[in-house]
């Protein structure tokens, strides 16, 4: 295929799906001209009135529509349209109306103060207004700006507490870049610096970037986005040059059905951003490859998008795709040769804690700080052939428990043919809220949560809670896999004296130990996967013999088209030692 006709398939593959998305994101927005919520995009808050605040990022859908307002696009019926302005012009209106009095918003509860809603939010409205403000009306444009200008001064105040997270410092950068050029306000370019330094100061050596201490491919997508439009805004080399690196990683774990990271990864996500490959693909080979490789994936919905996402990731999705879109459809296009990851029989990233392996008929990639979490395709064929997420159960006391937790320490050992990780178990949370828990949290949000320092205080209890907080188990786990040309053995080694304490301990092959919103979207793979699975018997670990110790092997053996049926079930006998 040409370079024109594949500019043209991947128009159309965007533009479809904006468009047809068009109808469900204009019924999510407030139309009605004397409604108190006029302009609102959180249809939970102002149809079902479920919520008590309104979420500030649902403003971010004001940027499709107003590229669907100012794209002549094929069968597009909105563009150009009076009524849909005037929709678009109150959700601005409403965007600066939530805005607290200091200059940021709130995403998850009232008061939080939140970096990532006052930087994703002011963002993809300057995008939006950039797109519109030709035909906006000069009032709304003024408060816009206004609001902007104090969103921006927040921003140079205030910073990341809770964590490190490339995605949202990203997204700070590029808001701040924006405020700088539409505000005339030369503190923001500087504090934009600032947040650009920070991502490209903590990018590893390896090239990913940074998120909660580890690498992960779903995210990365995700931030380089922001990155890439921050490049494209400032000209900045280094930006570019770093996300040419960050690209020749993730390019690994771009899986053969498209799919993409998962359970072996950081924070767990499989979500496909397509915007920053396309936006890059003149200048980065592997940026071209990726673009070209999961343009079928964005068709066919086999990475997790727009068909699986929920409420609370659909805007910046499909806002990428309006970027991916843009892309495309530039008249300065010119692509550069697509450059495929290396090939070696083993690639590993021994900073991220991953390993690809690929042999004759599969590739293999495993998380090595996860304990060795294990996914594995068919190279032929393209299909999921083996997904091991370790093993979890539940302690007598109702607690749970764990192989699957992130471990620096653990020790890995490599030879020619295997790798060994051995680590502990961990206890470890699994939480919903119920009514007297969310009661205490909105009281103290309403209260005490709205000083700043408590406020902050708060944030990080949550993720120390939800993510960080792990209690080690007397429990030990040595997991070995042995890689052939035609498949692989995985052999487990338990051994702990905490046996009468176990209620039960399966092997299970999808399932994920910390919090993570954006995690667990459905991806075409996960019903091979069910189809697959061991008998019940197969996945218990036989409790009677852990502190003698049991080993547990399970062979995975490719053959084609018939990859499935040719993995043995899994097998416990005693002595681990």
């Amino acid at each position: 295929m040409s370079d024109s006709a594949m500019t043209r398939a991947a128009a159309a593959v965007y533009w479809d799906a904006i468009l047809a998305r068009a109808n469900h994101i204009l019924g999510l927005l407030d139309r009605e001209a004397f409604s108190l919520t006029r302009g609102c995009l959180d249809r939970t808050y102002w149809a079902w009135k479920f919520t008590d605040f309104p979420g500030a990022r649902f403003q971010e859908g004001l940027c499709v529509l107003s590229y669907l307002y100012a794209t002549d696009g094929p069968n597009n019926p909105f563009y150009r349209q009076r009524r849909l302005l005037e929709w678009i012009e109150a959700g601005f209106d409403f965007w600066v109306g939530i805005q607290r009095r200091s200059g940021d918003f709130d995403e998850a509860y009232p008061y939080e103060r939140s970096l990532a809603a006052t930087a994703f939010t002011s963002h993809y409205l300057s995008e939006a207004w950039r797109l519109v403000q030709g035909d906006m009306d000069t009032g709304v444009s003024a408060r816009f700006k206004d609001a902007l200008a104090r969103s921006g001064d927040w921003l140079t105040r205030n910073d990341e507490t809770h964590g490190f997270l490339s995605n949202h410092l990203a997204a700070a950068g590029t808001a701040l870049y924006h405020a700088y050029e539409i505000c005339g306000d030369d503190r923001f370019r500087k504090r934009s610096e600032h947040f650009i330094g920070k991502i490209l100061d903590h990018q590893s050596d390896e090239g990913w970037y940074d998120e909660y201490g580890g690498a992960d491919p779903g995210y990365q997508t995700h931030g380089s986005y922001y990155l890439a439009r921050y490049w494209e805004l400032s000209g900045r080399d280094d930006v570019r040059d770093s996300l040419d690196r960050s690209f020749r990683f993730l390019a690994h774990f771009i899986h053969p059905d498209g799919s993409l990271g998962g359970e072996y990864t950081s924070r767990n996500t499989q979500t496909y951003y397509p915007a920053a490959f396309e936006m890059m693909a003149a200048s980065s080979g592997s940026a071209a490859w990726i673009a070209q490789h999961q343009l079928p994936a964005v068709r066919k919905l086999t990475a997790a998008g727009l068909g699986s996402v929920d409420a609370y990731n659909l805007f910046p999705l499909i806002n990428n795709y309006v970027f991916a879109h843009r892309a495309v459809t530039s008249d300065s296009r010119l692509l550069v040769e697509p450059e495929a990851p290396a090939s070696d029989r083993r690639i590993h990233f021994p900073e991220a804690g991953l390993l690809k392996e690929q042999r004759k008929r599969y590739v293999a990639y495993v998380g090595l700080d996860k304990g060795g979490v294990v996914k594995a395709f068919d190279k032929e064929t393209g299909s999921l052939i083996y997904n091991d997420s370790g093993y979890i159960g539940q302690l007598r006391n109702g607690k749970w428990l764990s192989s699957q937790w992130i471990d620096k320490e653990r020790p890995v050992a490599l030879a020619a043919d295997s790798v060994n990780v051995s680590g502990q178990f961990f206890q470890i949370k699994k939480m919903v809220m119920k009514p007297t828990t969310f009661l205490g949290f909105r009281l103290f949000s309403l209260t005490a949560g709205r000083i700043r320092f408590l406020s902050y205080w708060l944030k990080s209890v949550l993720v120390k809670v939800l993510i960080y907080r792990k209690r080690t188990l007397e429990l030990a786990i040595d997991r070995s896999i042995a890689f052939g040309d035609d498949g692989f053995v995985v052999t487990d080694q338990l051994r702990g004296n905490i046996g009468d304490k176990i209620e039960q301990l399966e092997w299970r092959d999808i399932f994920t130990t910390i919090h993570m919103g954006s995690s667990r979207y459905f991806v075409p793979n996960d019903m091979v996967v069910s189809d697959a699975e061991p008998s019940d018997v197969a996945r218990r670990v036989d409790l009677s013999n852990l502190t003698e110790g049991v080993t547990i092997t399970r062979s995975v053996r490719v053959n084609g088209s018939d990859a499935l049926q040719e993995r043995s079930s899994s097998k416990q006998t005693r002595g681990a030692g």
